[in-house]
């Protein structure tokens, strides 16, 4: 009995070590799988619209953007706003709540972005901030995305911090893809937060997430203005492996799991079989 509990603890502790050591790329692998899925339903229900319905959906999204006079920063990840602003609805048109798509080549990210925002929200990929300018480009708007960043587990926005002036990212928002260029990065406290006036001549878009800095949170602002070149990658470390890799790394442990039991079945046989045959002998 004693042996048997012993090589139950060691077949534990064995799938245990193999879980805990696939988790992080089995966590990243299902987060680009689910962006992925996200990413390809919006591009889908977009192609099956024609020019003069997203030509129509672009001017409503333009309109709206032409009555704001400031964009209201606000610290979304301590508060919550789940429907976010009646306009950005107008955009969503796969109904799953995804409104555009924004992509950053250096980090190689591609993610969803989420009208509405809730927890469940910034977890699963950027999310527009309501009371700012939504994401389809002109002159006198600046919208600010956010998403969660720099956790223990992959996070649509991990490494916003390795950002430099000069680097770029896209938005894509229906028929159109625009890119802006890194102008400056900055972390401020959550109080900092406030309304800023719209530059009628300027088109910007703000990437937010939250950090911490010997122990203090702040929010990383990420400012960036449009160009007209597009985003170039310089970086791609983050790729969605084949199915067959994935399906490998999920599928290992249990494959593992599987093996070591037998062995411990086949060695519990033998010691039982080694026992039957010492009693014979006395």
């Amino acid at each position: 009995m004693k042996r048997f509990l012993l090589g139950l603890l060691a077949f534990v502790l064995v799938v245990g070590a193999i879980a805990f050591a696939l988790t992080p790329t089995a966590a990243k692998q299902y987060r680009l799988w689910r962006d992925a899925k996200a990413v390809e339903d919006y591009r889908n229900a977009v192609d099956a619209l024609d020019t003069l319905e997203c030509g129509t959906l672009l001017t409503q999204a333009r309109d709206y953007n032409a009555t704001l006079r400031r964009a209201d920063l606000w610290d979304a990840f301590e508060e919550a706003d789940a429907d976010g602003d009646a306009e950005s609805e107008v955009l969503d048109v796969c109904g799953r709540g995804v409104i555009a798509v924004l992509e950053i080549p250096k980090l190689g990210v591609t993610v969803p972005v989420y009208r509405g925002l809730s927890q469940a929200a910034l977890e699963r990929g950027a999310v527009h901030l309501s009371g700012t300018s939504l994401p389809v480009g002109g002159e006198g708007t600046h919208c600010v995305l956010a998403g969660q960043g720099g956790g223990k587990f992959p996070d649509p926005l991990n490494g916003l911090n390795r950002l430099i002036e000069g680097d770029c990212f896209t938005v894509e928002t229906l028929q159109d893809t625009l890119t802006y260029e890194v102008r400056a990065l900055e972390a401020v406290g959550p109080d900092a937060l406030k309304p800023e006036f719209i530059d009628p001549e300027a088109d910007d878009c703000t990437l937010m997430t939250a950090v911490t800095e010997e122990g203090e949170p702040l929010r990383l602002l990420v400012r960036a203005a449009r160009v007209a070149r597009r985003a170039v990658p310089l970086e791609d470390n983050t790729q969605l492996l084949p199915g067959w890799a994935a399906r490998m790394i999920f599928a290992a442990p249990v494959v593992l799991a599987g093996l070591i039991l037998l062995a411990l079945i086949e060695w519990l046989r033998r010691a039982s079989k080694r026992r039957q045959l010492k009693r014979m002998r006395l």
